[in-house]
């Protein structure tokens, strides 16, 4: 039998409020819920049996990393997140005394000494950091050369045993029911394969730490020079077949270690004078001003810094940008456009409120899909549209789900996303289609979370009738929108309904 603390979950929940629930959803309004009503729930998930536990299915979604690439990414079920993150902060002192040492400045990611007790990692290093120390590295050693590379779709295909045989050697036998209940969660989250993490939740990236330690530890056995930060590897050696041959001991033990593979693509080696070039020579005025913009936004894929969280120095020089000049260059038609770059602008556009920036946005959606985030936090500032913007912006953002049918699933999410959080928007006709008409399950239940803002007791009746098949975060989304039915039809539902977890009867009353 395997059971959390309450102190487990009070730190597990922290965690969450601190790192987010997951980087590519809107947060679940059903976190609000879990936190308003946090002793019962505490109490609830304390009194489970993670050895009998059976879980809750999750929302997964192909999420695009560039135009033409995607990712599988998962919503997971708040217990099943809280559960999640427990069981890795119970492991992360282990993991940590493990890794090489952060004063050799080598591995800068995700780096949890000397963090709180209800941190998953420190937000330093960074991957600034990280580019900071190769920048240094390469202009220290004249005549440096410079192999580059990282792990082809590195999450999905970390393999549970080889990460359970990490955790066991790292964590003790103290910790070895922790690393049981945590491989059982795994196998669920990836549908009963034998491989993959999820793509989201923050309690990931330690496990994926621990899976590279060897890695790591073999490259310095070998004394090949190098610095990571997650799977992307920098090499140096005095020769290009010194920086071939570390690449090959990477790309060896990555294989022979874990059947992971370096992507080829983006294997190169190269001349530190040519990285230098590449990477910091002067451009012209605008060209150094897109750089200087890339270069504060870094490149950790799954976390684009918002404004707010900039430093003074960093805000000057953003400050300093023309932001909607840049924004119009990057769309351009055949120009190849940087989604990091066209993602933080339009985050930061979005407080300054310029509506004349609305059209550009409008036009461009079939191009700004793979950001569709930033679509939604463009247009989530907007709260005093005049009706005949609102309307022409609303059925624009609502065309490519209700008509085109090319629509992807992470822009219909964010779209969604928007008639949930503005009740003015409504086309409540539009998004009961929408939730009819989906094939996808992530959509019906983003489309039900509209409705339960933006939609009227006709709709929410409807929805009540596939309660009976929703998945589980679809269920609680309707659920949510009962709040629209008379309070005598919600309590002779809910009696009907014989709801069994206490999550699913608090979101009935929100």
């Amino acid at each position: 039998m395997i059971k959390l603390s309450a102190k487990l979950l009070d730190l597990a929940v922290n965690a969450i409020v601190t790192h987010g629930y997951g980087d590519f959803f809107p947060d679940p309004p059903e976190l609000n819920v879990v936190l308003a009503n946090w002793d019962d729930v505490r109490a609830e998930l304390s009194e489970l049996d993670l050895d009998t536990y059976r879980g809750y299915d999750h929302v997964a979604a192909f999420a695009p990393k560039s135009r033409l690439n995607i990712r599988r990414v998962v919503l997971l079920h708040p217990y099943d997140l809280l559960l999640y993150t427990a069981l890795v902060l119970a492991l992360r002192d282990g993991i940590s005394k493990f890794r090489l040492r952060a004063e050799e400045k080598r591995v800068f990611s995700y780096r949890a000494e000397r963090a709180g007790d209800d941190v998953l990692y420190n937000d330093s290093p960074s991957y600034t950091d990280f580019k900071d120390r190769v920048t240094e590295v390469v202009n220290r050693q004249k005549g440096i050369f410079v192999g580059v590379s990282d792990i082809a779709d590195f999450y999905p295909r970390i393999y549970h045993h080889r990460l359970v045989n990490a955790l066991q050697a790292c964590c003790g036998r103290m910790s070895q029911d922790y690393i049981r209940a945590l491989e059982k969660m795994l196998a669920r989250f990836s549908d009963g394969a034998s491989y993959g993490i999820p793509i989201g939740p923050a309690a990931s990236r330690p496990l994926g730490e621990a899976t590279l330690i060897d890695v790591d530890s073999t490259l310095m056995s070998y004394h090949i020079d190098f610095v990571r930060f997650t799977d992307d590897y920098v090499i140096f050696a005095d020769s290009p077949e010194g920086a071939e041959y570390g690449i090959r001991v990477l790309a060896e033990t990555l294989f022979l270690n874990h059947g992971l593979t370096l992507q080829t693509a983006k294997t190169k080696v190269l001349p530190g004078s040519e990285y230098v070039r590449y990477h910091l020579a002067p451009h012209s005025e605008k060209e150094e001003g897109r750089r200087k913009l890339l270069e504060i936004v870094g490149g950790d894929e799954y976390k684009i810094p918002k404004y707010e969280d900039l430093d003074e120095d960093q805000k000057k020089e953003v400050d300093a940008l023309n932001l909607s000049e840049m924004l119009q260059e990057a769309l351009a038609e055949g120009h190849n456009v940087d989604y990091r770059e066209v993602s933080f602008i339009l985050g930061r556009l979005s407080a300054l409120r310029m509506p004349e920036l609305i059209p550009i946005v409008l036009d461009n959606l079939e191009r700004l899909n793979p950001v569709a985030h930033s679509i939604a936090a463009f247009f989530r500032e907007f709260t005093k549209l005049n009706r005949r913007t609102r309307e022409k912006v609303t059925s624009t953002l609502l065309n490519p789900i209700l008509n085109d049918r090319t629509a992807s699933e992470y822009y219909s999410v964010w779209v969604l996303s928007l008639f949930h959080d503005h009740p003015d928007w409504d086309h409540a006709e539009d998004l009961i289609r929408i939730f009819r008409e989906a094939h996808s399950d992530v959509v019906r239940r983003f489309a039900a979370l509209a409705l339960a803002t933006s939609g009227t007791r006709a709709e929410a009746i409807q929805m009540t009738k596939h309660l009976g098949s929703a998945s589980s975060l679809s269920r609680t989304a309707i659920l949510m929108a009962t709040s629209k039915m008379g309070t005598d039809e919600r309590k002779h539902l809910q009696k009907s309904l014989r709801l069994g977890a206490l999550l699913e009867k608090y979101c009935m009353q929100t």
